[in-house]
């Protein structure tokens, strides 16, 4: 997926489950043609009808299974001398809802409660006998398990006995490591938009990644415990709220975030061993939205940022450009409460959203002098233009030895008779000069523009008790976005949409007292059309209709039109991205059966993921049209880049060779699946000890396309082609001796409904082992290890298959610029006419009619291949939690992991490389020089040959030549000249150590906070898989020598030896009601009291760099540089930006320790240096509170928070290219500056 993937668009089928009016059942309705959706929608009517009459008709003390957004308690009840008490009952009553479960001890006096949710509860202990005991204020969160054991004394059961209760601190259950945020935080703590996912960065071994921040893939785009990024999995009440990533698989983005006003709690498990979570990279957020209670509470809120809470960044204020004027407003409600009380209750939400972000647009138009043909101002510079006419040419020699040059415009100017209809209207579509520019004219035009986005989303929420044994909760969220780019001045503006609805109902059933049922259904839809309208019908101008309706597309757009010297394009300028239109769509079914029995606590589990991927990428629908300046330099086939000028070009209606085509692409609707079964089991083998065993079992089912327009590689398949021995002779006479006949293995197949594009990996069995040890009632020792699969890589591919997915060249000339041949109004000319004058046909793609030889001639670059397999992760960690005085806790812990057999990254797909030894002693010279082509009779007639092609199906191969590069022969796979590509390898690795502390101070006086320190050492060989494109990891992601894949393990790029992050929330000790001026009046209380003090501090080491060589010279590699010692120069940052903004010589980099290698040799440098980092974190983020108080639980908050409050830069890296003129100087900033943002919160 590109990097527009942030902005991306919905179902471009349309489909939707929509309810039947009166009716709480979902209705499908369906185009013609979505029989998989309407299935899947069937289902899920089924299922939900099921669940529902099956909640409604059972009737049967409830401890509910432990569930994802839930808190596990169990316990033992004895006497005063310890003997265990049987029979007992246990009562635990939300304090919100007054609901009661209850749970009999067992003949050991054990008890447990497995779904509870996040609350305050009362526990309630009475046994015949013996007097009732009474704990209040159990605080429970997200994912707690402990233990609270209880004694009684004799007496009679109607004398109760009150405990003073303190929260849980501990976990005494688990061996599962992470962190858990309470409401206090949520609600109190800065942050930017209110986005929760920067919560995420407050647990121990999650770090952010190199080149990206938190928003990058929805939300999970973090390192965690030495995994790589955009692999955690996201829970919305249980449910997935997180998919595979929309283009490339093997990673995820979050879907949907709801308002912090809906969140009760946001929990983050980086090494859970309970075989429940799986199909990801071992982390898992768990959020829980809020429920209603038995009193209506609510709340309204609003939240702006305005340009005088910003400052400008660094470079900006270095150059004096003024910073921007971006505006935000977010702004919204919510309300709970009981529908029937301690029965059904509800929970709503409403928020929106509104962005102003102006940008100032500095560019270069045609003058009017040259909109006349007059380019003389361009000789101030020396740039001389010249006549790309036929009759202007001379040309000397034959072969590779001709030469041709063009003559020469009088005083750069163009006569009309010379001008290109088409290319003379382009030129007067642009807006005139409003600047004066420089001496050729460039920056000549500025104007601003404001992007505009807004949008909403909203929850709803009702659970409701049919019994004390049988509870149901359902949730739906919508949400709802557009963003415009306009563009009232180059022709197209774009719309960018965002629909995103997920839905999750949860059945809860206590079939006896030790055996528990929990069933779940939910689906996450997310739509986002990307829609691009033109203010200019091309045809007007003269375009031929075939460029806006052709057998792919029937879209009106202007082609892109496009420069590489400095002035603006016009049409299609979004690249990618056009008219996108997808559809992702996700089903979870999962059942979970426990089973009490002694104490074993088992659970049995079943989880069914569906994935449905739809698709439509079309590129620039109407072609790309690339005018340089090559054209009308002097030089045809070396032209000189100080000549020349692209709108001269453009005028003159000459495309650059080789520059200009349009793609066609058909839609994609891909389908893939995961599927687990567990079983788990929580022993509490003594008192003080519980186990945690597990296995789970889990498979992928790679992806299908609906309509089979797929393919895959299979490298070891006979084509039954033979191609002859051949005597390779070069142009130039030279000998390169005879190339032996031989039969041609590679070919591609074919998918069908059968024949899936690539294998399924059915090895993926994980057990979990965990231990917690309660040394005291203060300490727990924990320990665990488990084994997990990666996400699978072939979820889905957003493109059809090369045979169904073409760039439909437009040929500007067939021979090297001399003659031209495609003109702009006659783009597609048949090539058998010598003039080129004759239109020709639209030759799109010709699907799979040559069978196991498609693609010949051409690069095979298909997705797919019979090598697929999981990645194999394994975790493990032992560590101390300490309960401390005060209400805090400390949390010290080793944590490691290993992963073998991930994907490599893309530049591993392609299989048809030359082998280094090859390379190095042929060179690049030998290796590119063109021989006698032995595949041509396969393409065209010679010799009386028979071709296996339609010529017009490979009209723009290179083997249709009767000469080819040395080194495509050499291939292992000839027939294809380019790659001939699979999955990537599943050969990359990584390892991971790490100390990791976590210290919290639960609200006391006050007070309370949450650290996490993290100190690790993070190796592997590749940092990114299928979607490199994110952050900075995708250049050198791709190794110098793919025959030696070893020799590319170094730190991680993203690699952070230390990370400190620390949050505090503290209400000031001032005010009615606290310890100074508890009988404070109100006038008072309303200017001293009721403040509050946040922040968010973090400290992290700088991430390591990397060095490439900016001319690669090795053929199917990234080259780096040799180095003898440390790269970096140890100059400091604040000298190298000075420089870099002043054109100085201080550098990042010490150029003395680096050299080029030898042509297609490998450098020494390493993928990334330990020793040579950019600049590390050192960020905080603050707010201030003051309560209103109106009356009890009600009240008015105003707040301010500065974001990155002292407003430290932290500059981006260097210029990594070794030999590139600004290679070391640094020119950005990583950071935001400081920016502010203001609220107000009415709580009732």
């Amino acid at each position: 997926m590109r990097a527009h993937e942030l902005r991306r668009s919905p179902d471009r089928f349309g489909r939707v489950c929509r309810r039947a009016p009166g009716s709480g059942a979902a209705r499908p309705t369906f185009p013609q043609g979505e029989q998989d959706m309407k299935r899947h929608c069937i289902l899920w009517a089924a299922l939900s009808i099921s669940t529902i009459l099956l909640a409604a008709s059972l009737l049967p003390t409830r401890a509910f299974a432990q569930g994802t957004d839930s808190a596990l308690v169990r316990g033992t009840v004895t006497d005063s001398s310890g003997a265990s008490i049987p029979g007992a009952t246990v009562t635990m009553t939300n304090d919100g809802t007054q609901i009661s479960e209850k749970a009999i001890t067992d003949q050991m006096g054990r008890y447990i409660f497995q779904v509870l949710k996040p609350a305050s509860y009362t526990a309630a202990v009475e046994s015949q006998g013996f007097k009732t005991v009474v704990r209040k204020n159990i605080i429970l969160r997200v994912g707690d398990q402990t233990d609270i054991d209880f004694s009684l004394q004799v007496g009679s059961v109607t004398q109760t006995v009150e405990v003073s209760a303190e929260a849980p601190l501990l976990n005494t259950v688990s061996a599962a490591l992470g962190s858990q945020v309470t409401r206090r935080y949520l609600i109190n703590l800065p942050l930017q938009d209110r986005n929760i996912a920067e919560l995420t960065y407050l647990t121990p071994g999650i770090t952010e990644v190199s080149g990206c921040d938190i928003n990058c893939t929805g939300g999970t785009n973090f390192a965690s415990n030495g995994q790589r990024f955009a692999t955690a999995e996201i829970r919305l009440d249980g449910a997935l709220a997180s998919t595979p990533e929309g283009g490339e698989g093997g990673s995820t983005n979050g879907r949907y975030q709801p308002s912090v006003e809906a969140i009760e709690e946001f929990t983050v498990q980086n090494n859970s061993y309970s075989s429940e979570y799986g199909s990801n990279g071992g982390t898992v957020i768990n959020i829980v939205t809020k429920s209603g209670t038995n009193q209506y509470h609510g709340s309204g809120w609003y939240f702006m940022r305005r340009p005088g809470l910003d400052a400008n960044d660094f470079f900006s204020n270095a150059t004096g450009t003024p910073k921007g004027t971006y505006r935000h407003d977010q702004y919204g409600g919510s309300v709970g409460g009981p529908i029937l009380r301690q029965k059904t209750f509800f929970f709503f939400d409403y928020e929106r959203t509104r962005d102003n972000a102006p940008n100032t647009i500095t560019t270069s138009v045609p003058t009017a002098a040259e909109r006349n043909g007059d380019f003389s101002q361009l000789l101030a510079d020396g740039r001389q233009l010249y006549n790309p006419s036929p009759s202007a040419v001379t040309c000397t020699g034959t072969g590779i030895n001709r030469d041709c040059t063009r003559a020469p415009f009088l005083g750069n100017f163009i006569p009309s008779s010379l001008w290109d209809p088409i290319g003379a209207k382009m030129m007067n579509l642009y807006p005139q000069p409003n600047q004066p520019g420089d001496v050729e004219g460039f920056g000549n035009f500025a104007a601003k523009v404001v992007y505009p986005s807004h949008g909403y989303q909203f929850d709803v929420r009702v659970d409701h008790d049919f019994s004390a044994k049988s509870r149901l909760d359902a949730r739906y969220s919508h949400q709802s976005g557009e963003s415009d780019n306009p563009d009232p001045y180059f022709l197209e503006s774009t719309k960018y949409q965002t629909r995103t609805r997920n839905f999750v109902l949860e059945h809860n059933w206590n079939a006896t007292p030790t055996l528990l049922w929990v069933n779940r259904i939910a689906v996450m839809r997310q739509n986002n059309p990307e829609t691009t309208t033109s203010s200019v019908d091309p045809t007007s101008i003269g375009f031929p209709a075939v460029l806006v309706n052709n057998t792919y597309f029937n879209e009106m757009h202007f082609p892109n039109v496009s420069f590489d010297d400095g002035y603006q394009a016009l049409g299609l300028t979004n690249g990618c991205c056009t008219d996108t239109v997808e559809t992702d769509t996700q089903w979870l079914i999962d059942s979970q059966l426990t089973w009490l029995k002694g104490p074993h606590n088992l659970k049995f589990g079943f989880e069914k993921r569906i994935f449905l991927n739809s698709f439509f990428q079309p590129d620039n629908t109407s072609g790309d049209l690339y005018f340089g300046p090559s054209m009308t330099a002097s030089d045809v086939f070396n032209p000189d880049s100080s000549q020349g000028n692209g709108l001269a070009s453009m005028l003159l209606g000459f495309l650059d060779v080789n520059s200009a085509g349009v793609t066609a692409r058909p839609h994609v609707a891909n389908k893939s699946a995961e599927t687990s079964f567990y079983v788990q089991d929580d022993w509490k083998a003594t008192g003080r000890l519980t186990l945690n065993l597990g296995l789970r079992y889990e498979w992928s089912t790679p992806y299908s396309e609906r309509f089979n327009r797929n393919m895959f590689s299979c490298f070891n398949c006979d084509s039954g082609v033979f191609v002859p021995s051949v005597n390779l002779i070069s142009q130039t006479g030279q000998d390169f001796g005879v190339l032996p006949g031989r039969e041609i293995f590679g070919t591609t197949q074919l998918a069908t409904a059968s024949h899936r594009h690539a294998n399924s990996d059915l090895n993926n069995v994980a057990p979990r082992v965990g231990l917690a040890y309660r040394l005291n009632d203060k300490t727990v020792l924990r320990a665990g290890a488990g084994v997990y699969y990666g996400l699978n890589f072939a979820t889905n591919w957003q493109y059809g298959a090369r045979a169904w997915n073409k760039y439909v060249s437009i040929p500007s000339s067939l021979d090297g610029g001399v003659t031209p041949c495609a003109t702009l109004e006659n783009p597609f000319p048949l090539l058998s006419d010598p003039t080129c004058k004759t239109p020709g046909p639209f030759n799109g793609p010709p699907g799979g009619k040559y069978g196991a030889l498609t693609n010949w001639g051409y690069d095979d670059d298909n997705h797919g291949s019979n090598t697929f397999r999981n990645g194999e992760i394994y975790q493990w960690n032992l560590g101390i939690e300490r309960q401390l005085p005060a209400q805090m806790v400390l949390d010290l812990n080793y944590s490691a992991s290993r992963a073998t057999h991930l994907p490599w990254n893309y530049s591993t797909e392609n299989r048809n490389f030359i082998d280094a030894k090859t390379r190095e002693t042929l060179g690049p010279d030998t290796l590119s020089t063109p021989v006698t082509n032995p595949f041509q009779r396969l393409f065209v007639p010679v010799n009386g040959s028979t071709p296996l092609f339609s010529y017009n199906d490979v009209s723009d191969s290179i083997y249709t030549n009767p000469y080819v590069p040395y080194g495509d022969l050499l291939h292992p796979f000839p027939q294809f000249p380019g790659a001939f590509s699979g999955f990537p390898l599943f050969v990359a690795s990584s390892s991971y150590h790490s100390l990791q502390a976590r210290f919290e101070k639960r609200t006391s006086h006050g007070l309370s906070f949450l650290g996490a320190y993290t100190f690790s050492k993070f190796l592997t060989n590749s940092d990114a898989g299928g979607n490199a494109w994110i952050g900075s990891l995708g250049f050198v992601g791709a190794p110098q020598d793919l025959t030696n894949l070893r020799a590319e393990k170094s730190v991680s790029g993203n690699d952070t030896p230390q990370r400190l992050v620390f949050a505090v929330a503290y209400q000031l000790p001032v005010g009615r009601g606290r310890p100074l001026g508890r009988n404070m009046n109100h006038v008072l209380d309303g200017i001293f009291g009721g403040w509050q003090a946040n922040s968010v501090t973090t400290l992290q080491s700088g991430q390591p760099l990397t060095i490439f060589e900016s001319n690669n010279t090795i053929t199917d590699g990234h080259q780096r540089p040799n180095v003898t010692g440390n790269p970096c120069s140890g100059t400091d940052i604040h000298a190298v930006v000075s420089a870099s903004l002043s054109g100085g010589t201080a550098n990042y980099f010490n150029s003395n320790v680096l050299s080029d290698p030898q042509p297609e040799y490998p450098g020494s440098a390493p993928r990334y240096f330990s020793n040579c980092r950019v600049q590390g974190i050192n960020n905080t983020n603050l707010g201030i509170s003051k309560r209103f108080i109106i009356k009890e639980n009600t009240y008015i908050e105003a707040r301010a928070d500065a974001f990155n409050a002292f407003n430290r830069p932290r500059f981006g890296p260097p210029q990594e290219a070794f030999g590139d003129p600004t290679f070391g100087q640094i020119f950005s900033q990583a950071n935001s500056p400081r920016h502010g943002q203001v609220g107000i919160r009415f709580v009732w």
